[in-house]
């Protein structure tokens, strides 16, 4: 998972951030899919800092969070 995957699905969840179940859903599925790629790694490499607080950048994101 590089930086830019992160910036396009990041941007991807402002872009939708009307829908706040469409946004919502992609935001968990994207703090889901690096979770798992942190747990995939043999070694820490050193941008991943970077990388989580880009992913946890969502959570500024305005809309509502809820699931149906």
């Amino acid at each position: 998972m590089t930086i830019e995957e992160i910036e396009k699905r990041v941007n991807h969840i402002r872009a939708i951030a009307g829908d706040d179940e469409a946004a919502h859903s992609y935001e968990d599925r994207l703090h889901l899919e690096f979770i798992k790629y942190v747990a995939s790694l043999t070694e820490q490499p050193p941008e991943l800092a970077a990388k989580a607080k880009l992913v946890a950048s969502t959570e500024a994101i305005g809309f509502s969070r809820w699931c149906a």
